[in-house]
């Protein structure tokens, strides 16, 4: 039987000078850049581990956007699957900051051009754009 793992985590953004800005945790070892995700406890959500996660390693209290969800599934090094979810999400007037006692990475905050180019993998630079074309068509309305 393969073990599974599930993880859930957000597409990060804010809007700056009228530019969209995405935030990227980037690891100071091996230099692997994409967005806030991790291990889904027992009794939470999907959205209620995302944005958990989302401020254990950014510091930004997020709220999830609409209903754009994106999940990819491949197997890590150890030979386990591993799926995880991602939601949009949005913060206003906040800095991404280290919480004491959590992963310490690098924070990137960028528009999207410059924060395709630092993402590790081409899913999730593929789920980037498609949260620029979801949050452009959805500017005037609530989503």
């Amino acid at each position: 039987m393969r073990v599974k793992e599930k993880s859930c985590g957000t597409v990060l953004y804010t809007v700056k000078d009228n530019v969209i800005h995405y935030v990227l945790l980037k690891a100071r070892d091996d230099g692997y850049c994409g967005f806030p995700k991790g291990h889904v406890e027992a009794g939470e959500s999907e959205h209620e581990t995302a944005l958990r996660e989302t401020w254990e390693e950014t510091s930004i209290c997020a709220e999830i956007v609409g209903d754009f969800r994106r999940e990819v599934t491949y197997t890590m090094k150890n030979g386990k699957e591993k799926t995880v979810v991602y939601f949009l999400a949005c913060f206003f007037g906040q800095t991404p900051a280290h919480n004491p006692g959590f992963e310490t990475r690098d924070f990137l905050v960028l528009p999207l051009e410059e924060a395709c180019k630092e993402l590790t993998f081409e899913n999730t630079r593929e789920f980037l754009k498609e949260a620029e074309v979801y949050i452009r068509e959805n500017a005037n309305k609530k989503v």
